[in-house]
């Protein structure tokens, strides 16, 4: 299928996961979700706050925080969606390298598990030390450079 305008396009490589692409296209596709999230995640660890607000010295509602927050629920949708976008992508591409295209949500998948272990290490009272952190960190870095390695150098394998 070869789409035509830049809807179709879009559609095409960002909400379905029927087709192929050759890596060049899934390169330079994955460029906007992954460069989006990327500078919002940069955004959100520079404004998020460091610790519980001590309400007997600030206000209660103060505009600052009230626009952190907010920001941060935006952040949270956006990841989602550029994960989601890049899942399509990669499914695609799983698929014009021969391999099942449910490959593609290990990526997306371990990197939500790594940032769930540092929210929820320092949480934990204890019960989740903090090496495990790093151990769904290594996780996480060597399944997204498998994927690079594997969807953007690989040839096309389809039948």
């Amino acid at each position: 299928m070869t789409p035509t305008s830049r809807a179709e396009r879009f559609r095409f490589l960002y909400r379905q996961a029927e087709g192929v692409v050759d890596r060049g296209t899934w390169a330079r596709a994955s460029a906007p979700p992954v460069g989006i999230a990327l500078v919002m995640t940069a955004i959100a660890l520079m404004i998020a706050p460091s610790g519980p607000r001590d309400l007997a010295h600030e206000a209660f509602i103060d505009p600052i925080v009230v626009a952190t927050h907010a920001y941060l629920l935006v952040y949270a949708f956006a990841l989602i969606l550029c994960a989601v976008a890049e899942y399509f992508l990669s499914a695609k591409r799983f698929a014009d390298r021969g391999k099942p295209p449910a490959l593609a949500g290990l990526a997306p998948f371990s990197l939500f598990l790594a940032a769930a272990a540092h929210w929820y290490q320092p949480r934990s009272e204890g019960a989740a030390p903090a090496w495990l952190t790093y151990a769904f960190d290594a996780v996480a870095i060597t399944i997204v450079v498998w994927n690079v390695v594997e969807l953007g150098f690989g040839g096309s394998r389809r039948r």
